[in-house]
């Protein structure tokens, strides 16, 4: 089994919708075509180590975005309520 890294893109657009924005970093990461926004991270197969690599590419767009918030919004329509706050 081979763990996937996230290396954020360099001039990847983070505006627009935050839903959007999410699917599709974490589409990356995960090596997927799509995200559903309702299903959970880990759920999807997201690793610690992959929720670092998005976590430090998000925050060019959410500056204050910490680890614990991933964890505490584990899915991408939490996460984009949250951030949209």
């Amino acid at each position: 089994m081979t763990d996937r890294t996230i290396v954020a893109e360099a001039g990847r657009d983070l505006d627009g919708d935050p839903v959007e924005v999410l699917r599709a970093v974490w589409a990356d990461a995960l090596g997927v075509d799509e995200v559903d926004p309702d299903e959970g991270f880990f759920d999807l197969g997201a690793t610690s180590e992959m929720i670092l690599g998005v976590v430090r590419e998000l925050r060019r767009r959410w500056p204050d975005l910490r680890i614990v918030d991933v964890f505490s919004h584990p899915t991408v329509g939490q996460l984009a309520a949250f951030l949209s706050r």
